[in-house]
């Protein structure tokens, strides 16, 4: 791939995530995956969005949901 085709690649998450290794529920799911509140939880709870429960919050990992998008 040369340096003009990287650049013009296909992007799984827009450009202004750059930077983040993980999203809140909220932000995987209703800001980047168009989801309501309730409905982004719901998939997170049944498995359907892939994210990991930390006490009482949900981290969803960049890898995965890049994964998730791409397939």
């Amino acid at each position: 791939m040369t340096n003009s085709e990287s650049t013009t690649a296909w992007r799984v998450l827009d450009q202004r995530w750059d930077g983040r290794s993980t999203f809140t529920v909220e932000e995987a799911g209703c800001e980047i995956l168009g989801l309501s509140k309730c409905s982004a939880y719901a998939a997170a709870n049944s498995g359907e969005l892939p994210a990991i429960r930390v006490g009482r919050r949900w981290i969803v990992p960049r890898h995965a949901l890049e994964r998730m998008l791409s397939g």
